[in-house]
């Protein structure tokens, strides 16, 4: 969960307190009232408090600038934008049925955090959070453009993460 959080909220001291929050909610309840897996809802309370504090920081004009690392993009793509030769993407087989399997997400959660963190952000910000692209751009500061351009690559470098570690080959599960 402080992976997460830090993810998003760049001060570790606001990633702990979220952290915290997402806790004692869970523990201000009865313990009758605990869920039988409280890891979903403790996730769906810490996602709540990052979009708060984030539309805070927003509204009070403090927008977060992710920080720029391209070391991955110099491996994916030219000095042009286009995929650099021999990094082209393979079909996966079956994906639908790759979804299911929890091996899957965990490889997921794993490909995320090698991301660089602009990308990382964009993408958990829209696939993860829900939220809508306006609302990214003007948290992040970023244009339409910059916001397209993140979460294309953060999706290319996480399919091929997923590709290189095992989802890529035929009956791979």
């Amino acid at each position: 969960m402080l992976r997460y959080a830090r993810l998003h909220l760049h001060c570790a001291e606001d990633a702990e307190d979220a952290v915290q929050e997402a806790l004692a909610a869970l523990l201000a309840q009865p313990p009758a009232q605990w869920p039988a897996d409280p890891r979903p809802y403790l996730f769906g309370i810490l996602k709540h408090k990052i979009t708060d504090q984030l539309r805070d920081r927003g509204r009070h004009g403090e927008p977060q600038a992710p920080e720029e690392d391209d070391t991955l993009d110099q491996t994916l793509f030219n000095a042009r934008g286009k995929w650099a030769a021999g990094q082209s993407v393979a079909r996966w087989h079956l994906p639908d049925a790759q979804l299911h399997t929890a091996q899957f997400f965990a490889l997921v959660e794993a490909c995320t955090e090698r991301l660089p963190p602009k990308p990382a952000r964009v993408f958990s910000l829209r696939v993860l959070l829900e939220w809508e692209a306006e609302a990214i751009c003007d948290t992040l500061g970023l244009s339409r453009a910059d916001y397209w351009q993140c979460l294309s690559r953060a999706r290319k470098q996480l399919q091929l993460c997923l590709a290189t570690r095992g989802f890529g080959a035929e009956g791979a599960v």
